[in-house]
């Protein structure tokens, strides 16, 4: 499976880093993410892990929720068809813009 479906990036397999580090504003047509009023984004469409959507929760080094562009940090939700949690990714965006995901669940 690829992700993300956008008009702007190649996509790789089962990898978020091009939604995480892509300049691109969410609000552009043809982009993988829409940016929610509680300043979340998400995906809508098949994810990684088999859910049905994810949320994006970008923050910066303290914890806080900020702007895609300002994070430092992004914890990814996937959910299922009744928002269930399917699995949740944490990852480190570095300064050059690239994220590093680390799955959790059982043996992480």
């Amino acid at each position: 499976m690829k992700f993300p479906v956008c008009d702007y990036a190649e996509s790789e397999e089962g990898f978020y880093s091009q939604c995480a580090s892509c300049p691109i504003e969410s609000s552009n047509p043809g982009c993988a993410l829409n940016e929610l009023e509680d300043g979340t984004y998400q995906f809508i469409g098949q994810t990684p892990n088999g859910g049905v959507k994810a949320v994006f929760y970008f923050k910066n080094g303290e914890g806080v929720q900020v702007v895609k562009q300002d994070a430092v940090h992004v914890e990814i939700h996937e959910l299922d068809e009744l928002d269930h949690l399917v699995s949740i990714l944490y990852g480190m965006v570095d300064p050059e813009g690239m994220i590093y995901l680390k799955k959790s669940g059982r043996g992480n």
